[in-house]
């Protein structure tokens, strides 16, 4: 029997949402792809929103390089799958929760499976896999449902959705025609100056020297902190609010749809709304290579040279 409006675990929401909005929140199915960062933590938030039906697809299993920002990563869970740990963990907050749990990820064979009967799709894919985000985003135009796309950046995060019938598709946002062939979106790869529009201007610029790879030697992880993940699951789970409870009549804000992305950086204290598209992660490049070439950056340790030197 799910929970009601009535039960104590809510109580405190009520000072900032309605019961009604309540009511859509604990009605919603959200499907996550991928909870391996973001996706673990916003989807834990929406479990304590009271959101109780969930489908996660993800293929992994947690690994000791994952403990830096993702709650469900423990010495008890290396090795574990994470989706599994992830139901664990949501009926752990409420054991009348239904989770749902894809252990192949998100392919062709089982996308409709994932996300019927949801209310919301969290793409939290590989951003280095745009052809699983491109399946994912067909899929919530075809079954009319808002595709939230969250991703942490450092300290920052930023956010953006896909409308079912808006022009701008997840494919266009990461430079794609809409009916491109998946195996030709793979093949092309990922262009980061059009799926992070926001670059921080205290940009270590060599740990993305090291994600693009040099000639020679395979690119590195995308580099990631709790901080970020913690802003992106913040952001994140406020715009899951808002759509899960936009036939709730309640004076709320419309979400962030695309070209549109807002962003919250913890570090510099600001948050803002650009403009999909090459120009705003140009001009962080921009003003990110002349701190830095000042000598006015932080430094990280994340060029392929000290990567390979602490693998040694």
């Amino acid at each position: 029997m799910r929970r009601t409006v009535e039960a104590p675990e809510f109580s405190r929401n009520y000072g900032f949402w309605s019961e009604d909005e309540q009511r859509a929140l604990i009605a919603a199915r959200v499907a996550i792809a991928g909870v391996g960062g973001d996706g673990f933590q916003l989807g834990l938030k929406l479990a304590r929103m009271g959101v109780a039906s969930f489908s996660v697809a993800d293929p992994e299993v947690f690994e000791p390089e994952n403990v830096n920002r993702v709650e469900g990563a423990s010495t008890s869970t290396f090795g574990r799958r994470k989706a599994e740990v992830f139901r664990e963990r949501v009926l752990d907050i409420n054991p009348e929760a239904e989770v749902r749990t894809f252990l192949d990820g998100v392919i062709p064979e089982n996308v409709e499976e994932f996300m019927h009967g949801a209310s919301l799709v969290l793409d939290e894919s590989e951003l280095t896999k745009p052809e699983i985000g491109s399946l994912i985003a067909r899929r919530a135009r075809l079954q009319g449902i808002p595709d939230l796309l969250v991703m942490n950046v450092g300290f920052a995060a930023q956010v953006t959705s896909f409308a079912p019938t808006s022009p701008w598709t997840f494919e266009r946002f990461m430079g794609f025609d809409s009916g491109m062939p998946l195996n030709e979106i793979a093949d092309a790869g990922v262009d980061l100056a059009r799926c992070l529009p926001y670059i921080p201007s205290y940009t270590d610029l060599r740990s993305l020297q090291a994600v693009a790879g040099e000639e020679g030697h395979s690119p590195a992880s995308l580099p990631s902190i709790s901080i970020g993940v913690d802003a992106a699951s913040a952001i994140g789970s406020a715009q899951a609010f808002l759509h899960l409870t936009a036939d709730v009549a309640n004076q709320r804000r419309s979400p962030i749809w695309a070209p549109r992305i807002a962003y919250t950086d913890a570090y510099r204290l600001r948050t803002r709304i650009v403009r999909a598209g090459r120009t705003p992660h140009v001009i962080g490049l921009l003003i990110a290579h002349a701190r830095q070439k000042l000598n006015l950056n932080p430094l990280g340790s994340y060029t392929l040279a000290d990567i390979a030197r602490r693998r040694s």
